[in-house]
């Protein structure tokens, strides 16, 4: 039998879409409110808080790596959706895969296109403003 090298992320992936569904997230509670339970009727004695404790730290740390897996495939997911859309679209491609680069140079890209709107948005407010005014003026002419 040959090692299925994905097999790992599937199950990864599985506990993640469990623990993001209402079931996941009562399963969890119910687990923590039967260990306070247990350790009430063990009136968390030394041995029981030392292990629940180990089981709490151990379990937040597995969850932790389940949700930046999970976390890590959606976003991955999200950048091919997007460069589709870039690709297909009229923007230029130069920002497909930009989030390999360093953030300072992602920072640069990302002030550079403001700057660009800021423009293009300030073109079509005067050249709105310079349509208003001729609108009325030809109204005030019509009026006299």
């Amino acid at each position: 039998m040959r090692f299925d090298r994905h097999f790992p992320s599937r199950i990864i992936n599985r506990v993640a879409d469990f623990l993001s569904t209402a079931t996941g997230f009562i399963a969890t509670f119910v687990a923590l409110l039967l260990g306070i339970a247990l350790g009430a009727f063990l009136q968390f004695n030394d041995s029981f808080m030392f292990g629940f404790n180990i089981f709490l730290s151990v379990a937040a740390i597995v969850i932790s790596g389940v949700i930046l897996v999970a976390g890590a495939r959606s976003e991955a997911a999200l950048h091919v959706k997007l460069d589709y859309l870039i690709e297909a679209s009229k923007a230029p491609n130069k920002s497909v895969g930009i989030e390999h680069k360093q953030v300072s140079e992602i920072e640069a890209e990302r002030a550079e296109l403001e700057k660009k709107a800021l423009t293009a948005i300030e073109e079509v407010v005067e050249d709105e403003v310079a349509e208003q005014l001729e609108t009325r003026g030809r109204r005030k002419k019509a009026d006299a």
